[in-house]
């Protein structure tokens, strides 16, 4: 019996290790990027921000497949937020993976569970940015599937947020499509008025800007699903894709002239996106750092990353964090298993011997 207990021990180890420790481990080598320049240290903000979780729902992926990669994406996150205590948390789109295909009773359920696996401590903001897979891609988009996300997750098509005296300019990658329809007009008015608020926050002094209320200004931050302009992950300085593809305007980043149109109407400094599932750092078309941010969900990724980001009103940096990797799991398991084996194998090999040798005694009394 004494292999059986071996046994047990050995699984349940592997068990307590890959489902509560292991992330922690891996996670502490990421550390918060360090601002060199003296002004503002004191007080940065500290931003961490992750991409396309992809909650399954009710139409897709197997039962199974839900249970376990939601738990490790809840262990993840939960650790990540332990150990590096961010300000405040950006979700830039694809939360759910059937977010345009569910009635309001199962949007409320994902709305759910979306929010206690992204638990945050109160006083830290957790920021949600829609998807294609939130409310469709813009041939899809509808007001009720707008509204609903407006409603349960506090965002609209574009947003200004300002924490610390960082701004930060939240938006709708699909209402970017500028063909003049709703969602398109609403956005781009939404986008000349954090324009001129941004520009009275410049300019204090104009008259028009007398009534406006006066933030310090700083160049804005950039949130998206998706990226702005570029063939393709080949103009990347840094990228993780297993693979080249071209990129199509409107499909996979915004168009030319919505990424110029934010260029000109925002000015902004950086900007982060998500969408294509897999790491990339870029200039961009903007002449701006660029971050695409790789999905969260071993489901699209089995190295799965997040961006640290340490913001100033005049500065940044901003490391990328490694996750527990997916295959690192299952070799813990398969070692974990390959070892149980061995120990039965010597404790039948110790069995056999004592036969052998009980069955030698036992002819030499015979004899």
């Amino acid at each position: 019996m004494r292999f059986l207990y071996a046994c047990f021990v050995i699984v349940l180890c592997a068990l307590i290790f890959c489902e509560y420790v292991a992330d922690f481990v891996v996670l502490q080598k990421c550390k918060w990027p360090e601002i060199k320049r003296k002004k503002y240290v004191d007080d940065p903000l500290r931003a961490m921000i992750l991409a396309d979780p992809h909650l399954l729902g009710p139409h897709r992926g197997h039962w199974l497949d839900k249970l376990y990669r939601e738990w490790h994406m809840t262990r993840a996150f939960q650790a990540a937020s332990r150990l590096f205590q961010p300000d405040v948390v950006f979700v830039l789109g694809d939360l759910f993976d059937e977010g345009d295909m569910v009635s309001d009773k199962q949007f409320q359920e994902y709305v759910w569970r979306y929010l206690k696996m992204f638990h945050l401590p109160p006083g830290i903001p957790l920021i949600s940015v829609a998807g294609n897979h939130d409310v469709g891609f813009h041939y899809k988009m509808h007001p009720f599937f707008m509204s609903r996300f407006e409603s349960y997750l506090n965002n609209s098509s574009v947003n200004l947020y300002t924490i610390k005296q960082i701004h930060f300019v939240v938006i709708n990658s699909m209402a970017m499509e500028g063909d003049g329809c709703m969602f398109c007009t609403q956005a781009e008015d939404q986008l000349k008025n954090i324009s001129r608020t941004l520009h009275c926050m410049k300019y204090p002094l104009e008259a028009e800007c007398a009534r406006t209320r006066r933030h310090p200004y700083s160049q804005p931050i950039l949130l998206q699903h998706f990226p702005t302009y570029r063939i393709s992950d080949t103009m990347c300085e840094e990228h993780d894709a297993p693979y080249i593809e071209a990129f199509r305007e409107r499909f996979h980043v915004l168009s030319k002239d919505a990424t110029d149109m934010l260029g000109e109407l925002l000015k902004p400094r950086l900007a982060f996106a998500g969408h294509s599932h897999h790491f990339c750092h870029s200039v961009n078309r903007l002449g701006i750092d660029e971050y695409t941010v790789a999905s969260f969900s071993w489901r699209n990724k089995v190295n799965p990353s997040f961006m640290l980001a340490t913001i100033t009103p005049d500065d940044y940096v901003v490391s990328k964090c490694k996750m527990l990797p997916q295959q690192f799991v299952y070799n813990s398991y398969l070692s974990a298993g390959i070892l149980c084996l061995i120990v039965i194998g010597f404790q039948l090999r110790k069995c056999i011997q004592r036969r052998q040798q009980s069955s030698v005694v036992d002819h030499r009394k015979v004899n």
